[in-house]
């Protein structure tokens, strides 16, 4: 018996198209080969048949099923073959195999179709291949169908492999899940590509990836899922804007952020259900971008919404409710005599007298109390003093805890309803979402709801119509005047001292401290507990799209697309006075900043117009030359509106309306309206799957510069060589299941207005000189008893002003290992912006102006991106265990190649040749631990404040010049005096980890993620980590705080002798080596345990799938920080860390389909 090479075959599906010539003479032995390499099947058979390998035969693979050349070869040789399984035994026909049947007779079909967990599959759909017959299994698993003998059927389900067969009596299908590999098809710029041929930079994540997270926002989703795709948030608020990333520093003055396109139309990350996405292609480099031209610069987040796709109805829901903790260190000190004695030793050695004005008999009230956690009647808290009648505190009061709640609980609810038939189906979804914040007292609250509908109908066989629509409302409501994205946070971290309550014994507020004059927490604490001052800010995004796609010959679409996009925001900010009391029966009005008697009602607006027409062509010419193109055109407005009034003195403090104003009342607006329009095209070529060539180009113009540099061209070319198709391959490929060599160059274009910013210019219209109208105090002239406004000119600007280059240079290798089970992608890239905006050369003095923006700087990044994975199965208990692991990691450095201005080079600005995020700062050598080394080292350091008077408990700061002073020269790259570059402000080395297993119903996910290394100095008002060295007055200090000062007694400390305000505005507000944080930390970002239930108890209640879950986000974290108090991710946005802090959040969940 002998057999061709079971290894020849591949987890292709049998029905993979032949890329072959189509009716070519070929040998018995390649026709069996094509058929194992393109098919799960393997051949067996005698000694007879082998001798008829040589022989020659013609056989059509031009689109046919392994079977069906099967049995044209049986016909041309005289063979026949039996089927069992994925074996096929060949032999000659007279020895009685089946060899080709008899078509004509029909007969009843009976078969099965269940999963690999052996559930049986609902629903899906039983084709007669070639034919018109059809039917679905139902509740069991079970279909019959009428056949004629010997046809082949095609078994399909949502979500699995389809499969062709031979129709057989008693037949078992088991459907595989569908896996992401190289058939996956990947949705790129105006089109889609199979994942084989992608020869651009382009990583995707697909729905499973994403599913059971218990966030509602997709940026949170996606950090760290895909490799340079660098997300951030600045803070814990829900409903935080993501901040977005491709492959680092884009620019000189902002990060540069990717075009986000949800189903084609440009949208926000954050304000699209998470619930309705089926994937996510993420466009990296010129030649994956550059057909979306001109705000693609920075690259492209494509985003797909689920659609129905077998026109069957579906119904889904998913629900899960939330709960959350800090996911910091939360002890801080709560005695009032400790805190009192510590922050009074601070002030004391800056202001020569305490902070708290306590004198001696405080003291030993607090004293007393020292060790009572809660209140005991027979030692009060607050005392009322007998000659001042006043309140006195005198308490042990746990602000934090009063303050915040961790808990927020969070409820999720999302519906998807779906249907149709062959030529129409529909989609409806809808979600909600209600999160409760961080306030204890007048707790912020913030919701969402999200609604999308998608139709698609084949009108005629050659036209065939679509429709988008979605709506996205939030409203979120927090304590405090005139603040967004939980603002007012920072100001809670002053004043709120242990022995100070919040409530006097009468009821009333304490606002203000009877010695030190302060208010606790600013008086935050009491307009939190009466609810007296409020900011509510709304959103809503309107879009709709409709759309036709005209099918004018086999192989060519036309596809026309309208798009209009409303985006509104209305902020409500309230301001109220409330009551409080210094003595009994006394009762105080606090109406100054900001809790007088104010109303701000304002609303931004956005709308946007675009138009898209474009064509698609692809075509097979000699079954090997693969030829496909994109060409079109689109336009583009929007139009942008603010106006913002506010009044004062409200005749009510209940009703939020300004025409109730009695005061001064006060209007600020503005509007602006742009205009884009571009041509593109893609030419995309592959030969036989194996040699892939595309180029790109763009041309487009902008309302945003001069006339004559309004229009741009920017073109991409890229290559890709498969070699794991070429036959000299054949004998490693069981080895190597694919190779693939990739390499791209091409250009992109930006309209770098966002650079203006940093220079306080017109953003919509930099080219253009400002003549502003303004009141100012300034211009002594009196018309009609009023001040007399006037015009005053704009800075000067450039006539030449035009587009950003980025020119992308990428190499890429995908390596397939043991059938695709391990992947690796790696990307290596190089990215130039040239002709960036920035400011020219000074001007004389005299002149009066700034210098005009320019296209002068230039800015290189480097970096590579790697991916790994590993996904297999093998039997556990006679049931299929599942198993998946995959690593990703990315990092990229930034240097200023070009730059005109500052030719000084002074250090803190922009210069050339700088590296991006360089932090320069001193070194530390220690702490002097007496005043007579101070004295005898002799190095002058008055240079680092009044305050720092070198004596013992004092940095050392290192003398590197050798002049025996401390200081920075000239602050220039040539004269830094003491300062060394002491770290870098760039995240490197994101990374990700993911883990997923699944058996038997359970299912189990974990994903860890992180960066490898990144440098910030605390901010002087970083009260979590300098405590009172920031402020005397700081309310939060850490327990562990008082073991890092340093004394006679705590030599080896982490900080110097207590001093107020040296970290703000002395010694240590000087970024220098021992304080500077690495940011480096590993987060166990989620982890996720399910169980789906079986469906032989589902399909009972006529439940197709339910699933229970448990999931965690952001449950542990390792970092280098230190201090426990402080979340690394924070610190990247805000070094002072008064930010609303972020938190770990567990949720229960259900998912229920229908």
């Amino acid at each position: 018996m002998g057999s061709t090479t079971p290894a020849l075959a591949t987890t292709l599906h049998e029905q993979h198209t032949a890329n072959t010539a189509s009716n070519s003479m070929s040998t018995v032995k390649n026709v069996l080969n094509y058929i194992e390499r393109n098919s799960n099947y393997v051949f067996v058979y005698n000694a007879e048949v082998q001798k008829m390998m040589p022989n020659k035969v013609r056989v059509n693979l031009d689109g046919r099923s392994a079977l069906q050349i099967l049995d044209d070869l049986c016909t041309a040789t005289g063979l026949a073959y039996k089927a069992q399984g994925n074996q096929i035994s060949l032999a000659q026909a007279k020895n009685g195999l089946s060899g080709q049947p008899d078509k004509g007779q029909k007969r009843r079909i009976k078969g099965n179709v269940s999963d690999a967990k052996g559930e049986p599959i609902v629903g899906a759909t039983i084709s007669e291949k070639g034919g018109t017959g059809g039917t679905i299994t139902d509740i069991n698993g079970d279909f019959s169908l009428d056949l004629s003998s010997g046809s082949l059927i095609t078994v399909s389900y949502v979500g699995f492999k389809p499969q062709t067969v031979k129709a057989t009596d008693g037949l078992h299908v088991t459907l595989d899940e569908q896996t992401r590999g190289l058939d996956e098809v990947v949705v790129i710029g105006y089109g889609t590509k199979k994942k084989a041929n992608l020869i651009g930079a382009v990583s995707t994540v697909g729905a499973e990836e994403l599913k059971d997270r218990p966030v509602s926002n997709l940026g949170q989703m996606l950090q760290g899922q895909v490799p340079n795709l660098n997300i951030s948030f600045g803070t814990g608020t829900p409903g935080e804007a993501a901040t977005l990333n491709i492959r680092g520093k884009t620019s000189i003055t902002n990060s540069g952020s990717p075009l986000v396109l949800i189903d084609g139309v440009e949208g926000s990350i954050d304000r699209i259900n998470p619930n309705d996405i089926e994937s996510v292609s993420v466009l990296k480099d010129a030649a994956s971008a550059a057909i979306y031209g001109a705000r693609a610069g920075f690259g492209v987040v494509l985003i797909t919404t689920k659609s129905n796709k077998d026109g069957q109805a579906h119904i889904s829901y998913n629900g899960r409710f939330s709960v959350s903790a800090p996911t910091t260190k939360t002890k801080f000190m709560t005695t009032g005599y400790d805190v009192a004695r510590l922050v009074d030793e601070f002030n004391t050695a800056t202001a020569g007298s305490g902070y708290s004005g306590l004198d001696a008999d405080d003291y030993k009230m607090l004293e007393e109390r020292r060790y009572d956690v809660t209140e005991n009647p027979a030692r009060p808290w607050v005392v009322v003093d007998p000659q001042d009648g006043r309140y006195h505190y005198y308490g042990n009061f746990d602000w934090f805890n009063y303050i915040f709640d961790f808990s927020q609980p969070t409820w999720n609810h999302n519906l998807n309803v779906s249907g149709g038939t062959d030529k129409m189906n529909y989609m409806i979804s809808g979600g909600m979402n209600d999160h409760d914040g961080l306030y204890a007292l007048n707790t912020d609250k913030y919701s969402t709801r999200t609604l999308m509908a998608k139709f698609n109908a084949e009108v005629t066989p050659w036209l065939r119509v679509f429709s988008t629509a979605s709506l996205f409302k939030s409203k979120y409501k927090q304590p405090g005047y005139d603040y967004e994205d939980g603002g007012n946070v920072g100001n809670l971290t002053f004043h709120a001292m242990p022995w100070v309550v919040p409530v006097n014994p009468d009821g009333t507020n304490v606002y203000l401290l009877p010695k030190s004059k302060d208010k606790p927490a600013d008086g935050f604490a009491a307009m939190l507990r009466t609810g007296n001052g409020f900011t509510q800010v709304g959103k809503t995004e309107q879009t709709y799209a409709i759309g036709a796609v005209l099918k004018v010959m086999e192989g060519l679409e036309i596809t026309g697309k309208f798009t209009y996009r409303n985006y509104a925001k209305e902020k409500l900010a309230r301001s109220a006075s409330f009551q409080y009391a210094i003595r009994p029966n006394e009762v105080l009005t606090a109406n100054g900043w900001p809790f007088n008697n104010r109303l701000k009602d304002g609303r931004d607006t956005y709308e946007n117009y675009v138009y898209d027409l474009y064509a698609n062509f692809h075509r097979t010419f000699a079954d090997v030359h693969n030829v496909s193109a994109v060409v079109g055109t689109n336009y583009e407005t929007g139009h942008y509106k603010f106006v913002e009034p506010s009044g004062r003195d409200l005749t009510s403090e209940v009703l939020n309306d300004l025409s109730l104003s009695t005061g001064e009342k006060s209007v600020k607006s503005s509007q602006n309206e742009f205009a884009l329009m571009g041509y593109f095209a893609r030419l995309s070529y592959d030969y036989n799957g194996r040699y892939l060539v595309e180029a790109n180009m763009r041309y487009d113009g902008t309302s945003r510069f001069p006339r004559n540099h309004r229009w741009g061209f920017f073109p991409s070319l890229a290559l890709g060589w498969r070699i794991s198709e070429e036959a000299f391959f054949a004998p490693v490929r069981p080895v190597v299941s694919n190779l693939k060599l990739r390499a791209s160059l091409g250009s992109l274009g930006n309209q770098i207005t966002d650079n203006a910013k940093k220079f306080n210019k017109n953003t919509f219209y930099p080219y253009m000189r400002l003549i502003t109208l303004a009141n100012t105090t300034t211009l002594n002239y009196i018309f009609d008893n009023a001040q007399a406004t006037y015009a005053s000119l704009g800075d000067p600007t450039s006539g030449s002003l035009t587009w950003e280059t980025i020119v992308t240079q990428n190499v890429g290798l995908d390596v397939g290992l043991f059938n695709n089970r391990l992947s690796l992608a790696l990307d290596v890239y190089s990215r130039t912006t040239k002709d960036m905006l920035a400011a020219s050369r000074a001007l004389p003095a005299v002149y009066g102006y700034a210098a005009p923006l320019e296209n002068n700087g230039e800015l290189r990044t480097n970096g590579f991106e790697l991916v790994v994975g590993w996904n297999d199965k093998f039997n556990l208990a006679g049931k299929p265990f599942y198993y998946g692991v995959n690593l990703t990691l990315a990092d990229s450095k930034t240097k200023i190649t070009k730059f005109k201005g500052n030719e000084s080079k002074v250090l803190g600005q922009d210069y050339e040749g700088m590296e991006w995020g360089e932090i320069w700062g001193y070194r530390i050598k220690g702490i002097y631990q007496s005043d007579q080394e101070a004295i005898d080292r002799g190095v002058d350091q008055s240079f680092l404040g009044t305050r720092f008077t070198d004596k013992a408990g004092d940095l050392i700061f290192d003398d590197v010049d050798d002049s025996k002073k401390i200081d920075q020269g000239k602050g220039t790259l040539d004269d830094h005096g003491d300062l060394v570059r002491i770290g870098n402000s760039t995240p490197r080395y994101h990374y990700g980890f993911t883990v997923n297993l699944a058996w038997m119903g359970f299912d189990f996910s974990m994903f860890w993620q992180g960066i490898g290394k990144q440098n910030v100095y605390p901010g002087g008002n970083n009260m979590m980590f300098w405590g009172p060295y920031a402020r005397a007055y700081s309310s939060f200090i850490p327990e562990d705080f008082p073991a890092k000062a340093w004394s006679e007694n705590n030599r080896d400390a982490y900080f110097p002798r207590p001093v107020a305000d040296l970290a703000r505005n002395f010694a240590m507000s000087k970024p220098n080596d021992r304080y500077l944080q690495d940011l480096a930390y590993c987060r166990l970002k989620n982890l996720t345990f399910g169980y789906t239930l079986p469906k032989s108890l589902t399909k009972k209640a006529y439940l197709e799938k339910v699933r229970l879950y448990f999931s965690g986000e952001n449950i542990f974290i390792a970092s280098k920080l230190k201090s426990d108090y402080l979340d690394p991710e924070q610190m990247m946005h805000d070094s002072n860390g008064r930010v609303y802090p972020f938190s770990k959040t567990f949720s229960f969940g259900l998912d229920v389909s229908f």
